[in-house]
């Protein structure tokens, strides 16, 4: 089955497949008289209407891409070398003049506020720490990260998520993926990987293209089901309890003692924890880490700087369990620290100084205020629109119940120069029927005036 990665939103999901299923043609991926999956059975797996796929293999068989045969299937047609590399330089052209969509307004879920960014304090931090008599500055960053970093992370994952850990136990990295290529260098291709089902689709792709097998379970109402994990030993299991991503769930204590108690019974088992947006609760106070209650070394904690300072530092962090730090440090050699010197300096004296504190009280309280402004306006849109997972981070989730498809909701927004996100390439093997018509709302970056004016106008455009 083809598995295609959407990537442009702001395109017709049908131009997608085609471009996609035709890079595999002219790449050799797929080769002369490989039959393709039924147009029903692509449509399915990709959670979009069979129409879809039809207008892509139509456009295929024209083409020459594809052999249309009654009563058989699709067939891949028997292309000359030297025709296919013209057609990618056509193409890769053609997909520079192609993106003419105008966004006046992007409910984007991982964008910031810039304009309340610290300037002022990053400013003086750089002058004081782009200083010639620190030796260390300009050599090759240390492979764990700087110790000043990792020590100020110390002090502030105890006293703002319970994590207890030492400086030898962190690792800086360049975002979660970097970190996540670093686990699967640790333990390999032969572990299986338990996923939430949706699921971050960075992690997703991360471990499938390391060549972990894969398991996708699906979440519930508390997070990640229990009862198919007896089903599995010697796994990593990664997990967003605090803010489930995409649906945004948090996972009670009970659920989260389960899946502690699960990853007790065998020595391979781990958890892995993502803590990415856990400063923004809107209700109530942060929820503690599931790392902060287990007594077993079993959770891998991680964090990043992306929502509270900026996604351009692309600076992350994992705890270690003190196994895992051992293996670590046996393969440390085939490891470098991708993060400058200069920019961990730096977030270490934005942390120490109370800086980062005071920033993040400011972030949380403009994002409150921004989270309000955006549920107002939605009760705007009358009793066909329910909303979910508002109660922390930066995007929350709107479901119609007025006839509309999700394909529908975005092409329509995207009409008006309003983008909205899909949720259903989150899930894995399709989008489950209780979750059709949904979309996530991001408000991060967007003004009072903006989110007013993008639900004015997703009200006209839903026909709400």
């Amino acid at each position: 089955m083809l598995t295609i990665p959407f990537k442009n939103k702001g395109s017709f999901l049908y131009a997608e497949i085609y471009e996609f299923i035709k890079q595999e043609i002219t790449d050799g991926n797929l080769k002369y008289g490989e039959k393709l999956p039924s147009k029903r059975s692509l449509a399915s797996h990709l959670a979009v209407s069979v129409n879809t796929v039809d207008t892509a293999y139509s456009q295929l068989v024209a083409e020459g891409y594809l052999e249309a045969i009654p009563k058989r299937g699709y067939f891949v047609c028997q292309i000359a070398t030297y025709l296919m590399k013209d057609a990618n330089r056509i193409q890769d052209k053609r997909a520079t003049i192609k993106k003419t969509e105008v966004v006046t307004i992007d409910f984007s879920p991982n964008a910031i506020d810039q304009r309340i960014f610290p300037y002022d304090a990053f400013r003086k931090i750089f002058k004081s720490t782009f200083n010639e008599d620190d030796n260390n500055l300009l050599n090759k960053p240390d492979i764990q990260g700087e110790l000043e970093l990792r020590k100020a992370l110390v002090d502030l994952l105890y006293h703002s998520r319970g994590v207890r850990c030492h400086e030898e136990q962190i690792i800086i990295g360049s975002g979660t993926d970097h970190l996540l290529q670093i686990l699967g260098l640790l333990w390999g291709r032969n572990k299986p990987v338990i996923l939430e089902n949706p699921v971050y689709l960075k992690a997703y792709h991360i471990f499938e293209k390391m060549g972990n097998p894969v398991i996708s379970i699906d979440i519930d109402e508390k997070g990640i089901q229990i009862e198919p994990l007896k089903n599995y030993s010697n796994v990593a299991i990664y997990v967003t309890p605090s803010h489930q991503f995409p649906l945004g769930m948090s996972m009670p204590i009970d659920r989260r003692i389960r899946l502690l108690n699960f990853a007790n019974q065998e020595e391979g088992n781990y958890i892995i924890e993502d803590d990415y947006d856990s400063e923004f609760r809107y209700n109530e106070k942060p929820l503690p880490s599931l790392q902060s209650i287990d007594n077993s070394g079993r959770v891998i904690y991680m964090g990043t700087f992306s929502k509270s300072i900026a996604p351009s530092f692309r600076i992350s962090y994992m705890v270690l369990p003190e196994e895992l730090l051992k293996a670590y440090q046996e393969t440390a050699e085939a490891i470098s620290s991708p993060v400058s010197s200069l920019e961990q300096k730096m977030i270490a004296a934005f942390i120490a100084s109370g800086f980062f504190e005071k920033h993040v009280n400011k972030m949380r309280k403009v994002y409150k205020g921004k989270r309000i402004v955006l549920m107002n306006a939605l009760k705007n849109l009358g009793s066909q629109v329910k909303i979910t997972g508002e109660n922390a981070g930066h995007h929350l989730l709107v479901q119609l119940d007025n006839g509309l498809t999700e394909e529908e909701m975005y092409h329509r927004a995207l009409a008006r120069g309003i983008r909205v996100y899909p949720v259903s390439p989150y899930f894995i093997h399709g989008l489950p029927k209780h979750y059709k018509s949904m979309v996530l709302l991001g408000y991060g970056s967007l003004t009072d005036e903006q989110i007013h004016n993008g639900i004015g106008i997703l009200k006209k455009a839903w026909d709400l």
